[in-house]
């Protein structure tokens, strides 16, 4: 097969897209399972609401990274809708995204149990900063070899290559703030999926960060 294409058209993308999926749900679930039942309580609601309670921090945790693997999952699927082929480079940064994504439910638990210190926001920006740079990477890669996207796309990706490097930067930004001020940190983390959640031109909407 000339110049490493492993196969043209939809059905080999399709093929990708349908593992990486599976990946993101299993993903998803595992974030999920930090969440733990009360039980063990006395009687009436005062102690249910009170063991609520103490499952904020987790709760919150858990629907931040939600959104954040949302807005993945949301963005390489009109990565993959814009590519007409994939190459072995392309498989294998679709891997190293995987990896990087894979490990986010273990710094989302950290942050739930221990919200207020250093490390567990540094670990968790330090994930967010790798799935998306390696996002980033996957997609920079694409636009450097062109005749992987569909002749409709090729224009729109550049400008997609540069709106994607905002989530790198800012994650960055969310480990540095870490070191000080964790709620600036968490402030930042909380703020990257919103903002692609905005309207933005239909030419570079639903983005990766």
């Amino acid at each position: 097969m000339a110049e490493g294409i492993l196969r043209t058209g939809a059905a080999e993308t399709g093929r990708v897209e349908a593992f990486s999926d599976g990946v993101l749900a299993i993903v998803i679930t595992l974030l999920v399972l930090n969440i733990k039942i009360p039980d063990q309580l006395g009687p009436g609601d005062a102690a249910l609401w009170q063991a609520l309670a103490q499952q904020l921090p987790m709760l919150g945790a858990w629907a931040l990274s939600f959104f954040f693997v949302l807005v993945f999952w949301v963005a390489h699927h009109y990565f993959f809708r814009q590519l007409a082929n994939i190459d072995r480079g392309l498989l294998w940064l679709n891997g190293l995204f995987l990896f990087a994504i894979s490990f986010t439910p273990f710094p989302t638990a950290l942050l739930g149990l221990y919200p207020g210190r250093s490390a567990s926001a540094t670990l968790l920006s330090g994930a967010m900063f790798a799935t998306a740079g390696s996002f980033s990477l996957m997609r920079w890669y694409a636009t450097r070899h062109a005749r992987l996207f569909r002749p409709e796309h090729a224009a729109q990706a550049q400008r997609a290559m540069r709106r994607s490097l905002l989530g790198p930067g800012l994650y960055f930004a969310a480990i540095v703030a870490a070191q000080w001020a964790v709620p600036v940190s968490i402030a930042i983390q909380v703020a990257v999926p919103l903002l692609f959640f905005l309207p933005v031109r239909p030419a570079v909407a639903k983005e990766a960060p």
